[in-house]
Order: C-alpha cells, then sequence, then structure tokens
C-alpha cells in the first residue's frame, strides 16, 4: 500500500471541529490538490499527514506504515517525507548547495554533494549554488525549496500553497516547471491550495473541502470543473449567474431558457451558469433574452461583460466573451444559455451559507480578476 492513506481523520481546535471523517488516497506519483476556501482545513489535514500536529481522530499511513493514529505519532524526521511551504524556510546562513543537502543524514559528504547538485540540475539552479538565499529571486529560492524537499527521495511530498509567493507570471513558469520535476521523481504529492486555477492545473485529482471539514467532492479537474455535486463545489471556481425556480416536468425554467435536471418535479431549485454559459449574440433571431450592456473589462484574452435583462429593466449578469467582440458596436443584443455550464442544485436558504461560502458578485471581484 505505496503511497498516502488517510482514514477517518478528525480534529478540532478546542470546540471547533475542523475536520470530519476525513479520508484520502494518494498513490506512488500522483499529485492531489485539496482545494477550498480559507479555514477550511486543508492545511490541517497537510499538518496531520506530516506529522506537525498529533492525530486525534483517525489513522495516517504511509507506504505501508502507520505513522499517525490517536496512540502512535512518529516526528515528521522518521515519516521519509519532503514538506515545502509558501515561505520556503531556506537557511539565510547556508549557501544553496548546503541548503538542498541539509536533509541529507546517513551520506558521505561527497555522496550528498552529488545528490545536491543532482537535484540542482532538474531544477536548473546549478549556477547558483554558491549563492545565498537572499541573493535569489522569490522563483528561484521556490526551485531550491523543491530541490531540497526532493533531495531525500521522499515517500511523500507535502505542499503548502507553495507558489502564492510570487507573480502572476512567475507563478504560471514555476507550476510548469515543478510539475515537471514531480512527474519524473513519481513521488506521491498532497498539495494545498486555494486556487482553483492552480489545482485544475496541478493535480490528477482534485478533493474540494467546504467550511464543515468535509469533502464535498473529489474527482478529475474535468469532472470537478463540469460536473460539480455540490453548489459551494461550483461556485469555488469563480463567479456565477444564479437563477432561482421551481423544478416541472424535469426542467427548470429561467429567464435565459429552461435546464434539465433530475430534481423532483415541484422542488424549490437554484440555477447556476458560468459566465461562459452565457451565450450572448447579436440579431438572435428570436432565440433568448433581450439584454443592455452596463459594463465591459478586458482581461486579455477575453471580456467579462456585465448586462442586464430586459433592456435594461431585469436582473443583472456576467458573460464571458471573446476579446474580439465589440459590445459597444452590438446592436439587439440577446443571451441563451450553453447547457454545459448550467447547474442546477436544490436551493438552500442564503443566510444558511456563511460569506466565506458564497462568493458575491461585484465590481472588486471584476477589478481583481482584471488586475491578474
Amino acid at each position: 500500500m505505496g503511497g498516502l492513506h488517510i482514514f477517518g481523520l478528525s480534529h478540532s481546535y478546542g470546540s471547533h471541529k475542523v475536520l470530519d471523517n476525513v479520508g484520502l488516497m494518494i498513490p506512488a506519483g500522483e499529485l492531489v490538490c485539496m482545494l477550498g476556501p480559507s479555514g477550511c482545513g486543508k492545511s490541517t489535514l497537510l499538518r496531520l499527514a506530516g506529522g506537525l500536529e498529533k492525530v486525534q481522530d483517525g489513522t495516517v499511513v504511509i507506504n505501508s506504515v502507520t505513522v499517525g493514529d490517536s496512540k502512535i505519532h512518529l516526528n515528521p524526521e522518521h515519516r521519509h517525507i519532503g514538506l515545502m511551504f509558501q515561505d520556503y524556510a531556506l537557511f539565510p546562513h547556508l549557501n544553496i548547495i548546503e541548503n538542498v543537502t541539509f536533509g541529507l543524514f546517513g551520506m558521505t559528504s561527497f555522496k550528498a554533494h552529488a545528490r545536491g547538485m543532482q537535484m540542482l540540475d532538474q531544477v536548473s539552479m546549478t549556477s547558483h549554488k554558491d549563492k545565498y538565499p537572499h541573493m535569489l529571486s522569490g522563483g528561484q529560492q521556490q526551485r531550491v525549496a523543491l530541490a531540497r524537499a526532493l533531495a531525500p527521495e521522499p515517500k511523500l511530498l507535502l505542499l503548502d500553497e507553495p507558489f502564492s509567493g510570487l507573480d502572476t507570471n512567475m507563478r504560471q513558469k514555476i507550476r510548469e516547471e515543478t510539475l515537471n520535476v514531480l512527474k519524473q521523481s513519481g513521488v506521491a504529492t498532497l498539495m494545498v491550495t486555494h486556487d482553483p486555477e492552480e489545482a485544475m492545473f496541478m493535480a490528477d485529482r482534485i478533493k474540494v473541502m467546504g467550511s464543515n471539514g468535509r469533502i464535498l467532492q473529489a474527482g478529475r479537474p474535468h469532472e470537478i470543473y463540469y460536473h460539480p455535486r455540490h453548489e459551494l463545489v461550483a461556485k469555488l471556481f469563480g463567479m456565477m449567474n444564479m437563477f432561482k425556480g421551481v423544478v416541472a416536468d424535469g426542467r427548470v425554467e429561467t429567464p435565459l431558457g429552461s435546464v434539465a435536471t433530475d430534481l423532483d418535479d415541484g422542488e424549490q431549485a437554484q440555477v447556476l451558469v458560468r459566465p461562459e454559459g452565457v451565450i450572448i449574440e447579436a440579431n438572435g433571431n428570436g432565440r433568448g433574452s433581450l439584454v443592455e450592456v452596463t459594463s465591459s473589462h478586458l482581461l486579455g484574452h477575453d471580456n467579462i461583460v456585465r448586462v442586464r435583462l430586459n433592456k435594461g429593466e431585469g436582473d443583472e449578469l456576467y458573460v464571458r466573451v471573446h476579446h474580439t467582440f465589440e459590445v459597444e458596436l452590438k446592436k439587439n443584443l440577446t443571451v441563451r444559455i450553453d447547457p454545459e455550464y448550467a447547474f442546477v442544485f436544490p436551493f438552500e436558504d442564503e443566510l444558511k451559507l456563511t460569506k466565506m461560502d458564497k462568493p458575491e458578485l461585484n465590481e472588486a471581484q471584476i477589478s481583481a480578476a482584471a488586475a491578474e
């Protein structure tokens, strides 16, 4: 039973339960991302797997060895794991090769140096071996931290928000380089992130955690994005247009058209539609609902357009369109639903959803997306 196996893990801080009967399996060579809002227990799960916290209830197994349960606690240095955190935690008084070889106990200095150089070569940092951490950029420090974590050939690698300190362009480059190194190493990897795009890019499988400390859905990135089984999973991947309705004949009517559902007839439902699931057309030949454009925000390869239904008299929607679609030049615009990006869930009282679980659609969110 290689890799990481977690069974029935629950954990509380005082009276606050942050993990509730969580299970997880990561075979060797696979990267699993834990995705969820801040405070949902992702980092606690990683700390329990790494031995930085003692298990209260449940079992942690690494390569068929029980390393943590209510009675057993194996310290991190005895778990054959690699740890990498968002601040990289490089030793400022050691140069780069010394940082990478720091954890290579039981090796001769010659073998440790050779292993360190091999790892620096994998992350394209051999020319910096004699420098000190403060002399490197954030991206270079991240690569050194990865080399150090992989140098002892761990059975499990734990990454906690490893790219959060990098700017957007550097983050994309380093993510791809890191993924290539991890796939070459064949190590089982658990990565914690709150960035849905990062999880989609990096993961073989994603596990989405809710604020209740439970895993809401697990699956391949494509399955999580296109087939969310919980409204909070759908909302986690960005802004949503939301409509309320009642199921009739297996469908829910919205101002943009009806959407099929397997909910029971007569049940209160909400329809969530991604901005790319709202098709906007000029002169739609009678199809769709007439809208009036209220604003447009360029995001590079596409635009986020805000429109109002019924020529400015109805609800407001967000639409994602190609950057060549110049809305200010279009007349008689209509919108309709692309069913692939529309999801129907039972209606829940919005007051029961925490602010963390229910992201709002507002100008600040649009501006932040544009800034990235």
